[in-house]
């Protein structure tokens, strides 16, 4: 998959005989919905022969037009990257979204922004997609404006349960609400953060319980405050373990959240190193104890609690 930043970078391709077929949107997650989306993306560029293109911005346009609105990702860049690769996507264009974009009429988005630089073949849209100044633009536009060009326009539906539209919206809240197991049906992947691991006061280590701690970007989503089960990628690989996501209320709090995890069958110091954390089940809440010793009470049937769940729940130690 290749991956442009700027708009111009499209002329070679435009300069070819290949043209593109394109979804818009953010696809924060890359859930079950956008999987549905990008599956008839796919489909339709094999069909025509073209590039099955994505379009997406950084910032987020929400972290542009309300600023003011704390917006948290769901998922990273790389990660997107990856699970877009994987679902068959073959060119990601990755622009900034600024506030001259969003004040664009809808037809003057298409006209000075599709039109002049993607080699359309067909665009396949979320049925409740909207776009333009004051999200004023909809599959309907689309259509009027492409349907002459000889652009076929493709809306899809959004995949529901029987609690409605599975959206990145939804899994937000499912993530805020601890209810991770929910979150990951919703994503078909266990929810990941990345960071880098960070020395820090080392009080697990003294418990007998050394972790690896980092601090997600700050425009991530956390999940709930609490213990989880987690599975660990380091640069000698997967390991199985559990997590802690907090501001240790037992000492003296933190002011920032921070995430601990704790790999069983390790001791290697990765201080400056990445590391990626999927969340597989979450096992308790966050709370205070009354000292140490029911502390590491607690933290031992944490982890007895995770290794269960590994044993009744193989994992390859791969990604």
């Amino acid at each position: 998959m290749r991956v442009l930043s700027d708009f111009s970078e499209l002329d070679n391709i435009r300069q070819s005989a290949q043209g593109i077929c394109l979804s818009i949107g953010n696809f924060d997650g890359l859930h079950r919905g956008h999987q549905k989306l990008l599956e008839y993306l796919v489909e339709q560029s094999r069909q025509t022969g073209s590039l099955a293109t994505v379009l997406t911005f950084d910032p987020h346009p929400l972290m542009v037009l309300s600023p003011e609105i704390p917006f948290q990702r769901i998922m990273s860049i790389p990660h997107k990257k990856k699970v877009l690769h994987e679902l068959g996507i073959d060119l990601l264009v990755i622009t900034p979204f600024t506030p001259e974009l969003g004040k664009m009429a809808p037809e003057t988005f298409i006209r000075e922004i599709l039109l002049r630089y993607f080699p359309l073949k067909g665009l396949v849209i979320g049925e409740g997609f909207r776009f333009g100044h004051k999200r004023t633009g909809s599959v309907t536009d689309f259509t009027r404006v492409l349907s002459p060009e000889g652009i076929q326009v493709q809306s899809v539906p959004a995949v529901e349960d029987e609690q409605g539209r599975i959206s990145s919206s939804r899994i937000r809240e499912l993530l805020r609400s601890g209810q991770i197991d929910q979150a990951n049906r919703f994503l078909t992947r266990p929810f990941r953060l990345e960071g880098t691991v960070e020395e820090g006061e080392k009080r697990g280590r003294k418990l007998g319980f050394p972790t690896l701690n980092i601090h997600p970007a700050s425009d991530r989503i956390l999940p709930a405050p609490g213990v989880y089960v987690t599975r660990t990628k380091t640069p000698g690989g997967w390991f199985h373990g559990a997590s802690y996501v907090g501001k240790k209320p037992t000492f003296t709090p933190l002011r920032q959240t921070v995430v601990e995890t704790h790999l069983f069958e390790f001791s290697d110091d990765l201080y400056g190193q990445d590391i990626e954390v999927d969340f597989l089940e979450f096992l308790r809440g966050d709370r205070a104890f009354s000292g140490p010793e029911a502390l590491v009470s607690a933290i031992s049937n944490d982890l007895q609690r995770s290794k269960d769940y590994f044993r009744d729940n193989p994992i390859p130690r791969r990604d």
